[in-house]
């Protein structure tokens, strides 16, 4: 089976320069959901129709295998003038070819095989080969909608717009999904025939169906089990519905695999996520980007991890933000906590409230758990870094590493200053400043010498 995905549409309502297909749903493209579904369903051709921004939609999906780019010159030219655009990828194919809207991320694969299916059941039992099979829904209120009109054998016989329905027409609550099994040669056979809106001069796809309907060519349409498949997104209001459809779809998914989400109506994750089971999300949470999560891992309210790897037990306390890193088995983080850079924490770790690492490597069983900052800095195991710890990595021009030996211990409010060697079982004293190498073993103590005043702190707070 081939598909073509009609994504040249200017989106005018979402009032936007940017090409609609574009915008974002859990930070991927709307229509990477379009694609997605298609390849679930291993098709291998898939042609896209672009027109507004074209190369800003190419270029995001250059280097896919199996997808061809159709240019329609007129974006306003209408959904059947973008079909001809793509003449070149379906007019000599002889089976069906699946024509679906750039911006109908809600649809399922399962609902698209399912239509697949009942094409082949109509041609095996009922010995009638489909010309169209559109996907359609029953909505409470329809309005706004393109209405579906059926003969008493339930044949369509077309599909009618909002503005241009009679009364009983708008009585009719089955309405267009806008996703279409098109059998080629008959599309062939009409879609030159189509005229332009008197309203619009758009060439609308929708008239194919009438006018295959006049040829005696028969038309069905397959109801949709989930109803929010069938709705378009048409400006920024719907794509927030549809992104909040999706979330929760993804939620419900990663919950049945066995993994427990508080509040879910708070909480975000994103498509490219990997949850691997007995996790457990609080409130308030986004894990985002090429993230994945490992058995049993907690993750605190109101945490950010995002393009990060959390293994097996480790804990992610409140508050705390984790972007491009590795948190290693068995660590905890936060709360409050700030881990960024390409950083690594280490198995048992512990780094704690309002401490932030920036590209460093953090060994085993290292405590850093309060009010401090490890910058570009490599940490052996075991090592204790006091609160108010700061790693002066930048000299105002470059940026230097440090590296800190096994075993060590950085006392309280101490000031490290890169380029620097600190050795295993060194011990820097409380409050130093520290811009030598320390020996393996050595006790390192920088202050100033302390003088005392008798009787002038009074008389400086009189």
């Amino acid at each position: 089976m081939r598909a073509l995905i009609l994504a040249a549409g200017l989106g005018s309502r979402f009032k936007s320069q940017k090409a609609k297909v574009l915008h974002t749903i859990l930070g991927k493209p709307m229509l990477w959901y379009v694609l997605r579904t298609l390849r679930e369903l291993n098709i291998r051709e898939i042609g896209v129709v672009v027109s507004h921004q074209a190369e800003e939609v190419k270029k995001v999906f250059e280097g896919e295998d199996g997808i061809f780019f159709f240019h329609q010159e007129n974006p306003k030219g209408g959904t059947a003038d973008a079909v001809i655009s793509a003449l070149d990828f379906w007019r000599d194919y002889q089976d069906y070819l699946l024509v679906i809207n750039g911006d109908s991320p809600l649809v399922k694969s399962q609902t698209i095989k399912n239509m697949q299916r009942y094409i082949q059941l109509v041609e095996e039992y009922e010995n009638i080969k489909l010309s169209a099979l559109l996907l359609s829904g029953f909505l409470p209120d329809p309005t706004g909608y393109g209405r579906v009109v059926k003969d008493q054998s339930g044949n369509v016989i077309k599909i009618v717009e909002e503005k241009d329905a009679t009364i009983e027409e708008k009585q009719i609550r089955e309405i267009n999904g806008g996703v279409y099994f098109f059998y080629c040669p008959h599309l062939l056979d009409v879609i030159f025939s189509i005229q332009p809106s008197p309203k619009s001069g758009e060439l609308y796809l929708t008239e194919a169906i009438a006018l295959m309907h006049k040829k005696g060519y028969v038309v069905r349409s397959f109801m949709a089990e989930d109803q929010a498949e069938v709705m378009g997104v048409n400006n920024r209001w719907e794509l927030a519905i549809a992104e909040n459809v999706i979330r929760l779809r993804i939620l419900e998914g990663l919950a049945k695999e066995g993994n427990t989400i508080h509040q879910p109506e708070t909480v975000w994750i994103e498509p490219s996520v990997v949850l691997e089971g007995e996790v457990e999300i609080e409130p308030g949470v986004a894990l985002r980007g090429n993230t994945k999560i490992g058995k049993g891992v907690r993750i605190g309210r109101g945490s950010v991890i995002e393009n990060s790897v959390v293994e097996e037990g480790a804990i992610i306390e409140p508050y705390s933000i984790v972007r491009d890193s590795h948190i290693k088995s068995g660590a905890i983080v936060g709360p409050f906590a700030h881990i960024r850079n390409h950083s690594v924490i280490g198995e048992g770790s512990h780094i704690g409230n309002f401490v932030e690492v920036k590209a460093s490597e953090i060994g085993s069983h290292v405590n850093a758990k309060h009010l401090a900052y490890i910058g570009d800095a490599q940490i052996g195991d075991r090592t204790n870094i006091g609160a108010g710890v700061v790693f002066a990595n930048y000299d105002g021009k470059q940026k230097h590493r440090s590296k800190v030996g096994q075993n060590a211990f950085i006392g309280s409010n101490s000031l490290i200053i890169a380029p620097i060697t600190l050795g295993d079982y060194s011990y820097i004293a409380g409050g130093s400043v520290i811009n030598k190498n320390i020996e393996e073993g050595d006790l390192a103590i920088a202050r100033a010498e302390l003088r005392i005043l008798k009787g002038k702190g009074k008389e400086k707070l009189l």
